[in-house]
């Protein structure tokens, strides 16, 4: 799998992911001096099945505090207020209830600065684009590998970072989700930030775009930012969703 996560309701736990059950202290049952020093991860899944795999390899990694799971939009948003966790792994469709992407909306108006990863299945489907929108830094394929999951969630609790982008724009239009409108019109973009745009959809770092620009760490970074400025783009993520709504970028 990519470095994005994506989650369905009726998907199939990877086999790496099923083997054991969390062990660690949830949110309620005596947290430790240990425990608060670790990250900690709030799981959000329909499926039962979904939430004990994804918190059984977080937890035999080591460095995570796995909060008790909950398996609707609404406990989602319920729970990430009570306890505020550094990193929301988010199933982007729970019906009959609030969907993930409602549900990182509201998290998001909670704290603006919360950081959640969607939870999708093999082949994306609808809502990709609206959680992102929503706020969503990333996305994650609930069928991948403990080495991924592992990544991908120590990626997105330490911030957003280009590596998350890899996949994220075929993934888009894989899902055939309808985008959302783009808050204005189509800004102006130099060739040099049509560049810088192409290499962020495509997942390529700040060190390598900077080795390839032939420019500094700190150069590439604040070019990014003003991009993000430009485009109204409160993140990476949401950068790709820019350049598919404006058509500055298009997945092969």
């Amino acid at each position: 799998m990519t470095s994005h996560p994506h989650t369905a309701s009726d998907a199939t736990p990877h086999p790496d992911l099923e083997a054991t059950q969390p062990t660690t202290k949830s949110a309620g049952q005596g947290v430790t001096s240990e425990s608060t020093d670790r990250t900690s991860v709030l799981v959000v899944d329909d499926d039962s099945w979904t939430t004990r795999a994804v918190a059984a390899a977080l937890t035999d990694a080591g460095s995570f505090r796995v909060l008790d799971p909950v398996h609707s939009g609404e406990e989602a948003i319920a729970a990430f207020d009570a306890e505020r966790p550094d990193l929301v792994l988010m199933d982007v469709n729970m019906p009959p209830g609030m969907s993930g992407v409602d549900a990182t909306a509201a998290i998001m108006d909670l704290d603006p600065e919360a950081r959640v990863v969607l939870l999708t299945t093999v082949s994306p489907g609808p809502g990709l684009a609206r959680g992102l929108e929503a706020g969503a830094l990333a996305v994650l394929n609930k069928a991948a590998g403990e080495r991924e999951l592992v990544s991908v969630v120590r990626a997105a609790s330490a911030g957003e970072s280009p590596e998350l982008l890899k996949g994220l724009a075929e993934d888009i239009a894989i899902s055939g989700d309808h985008l959302p409108d783009a808050p204005s019109a189509a800004p102006q973009l130099t060739a040099r930030e049509m560049e810088l745009l192409t290499l962020l959809c495509q997942g390529h770092g700040y060190e390598e775009i900077a080795a390839a620009q032939s420019v500094a760490l700190s150069t590439v970074k604040s070019h990014a930012r003003n991009l993000r400025i430009k485009l109204g783009a409160r993140n990476l993520a949401q950068l790709v969703v820019r350049a598919l709504q404006f058509k500055f970028f298009s997945p092969e």
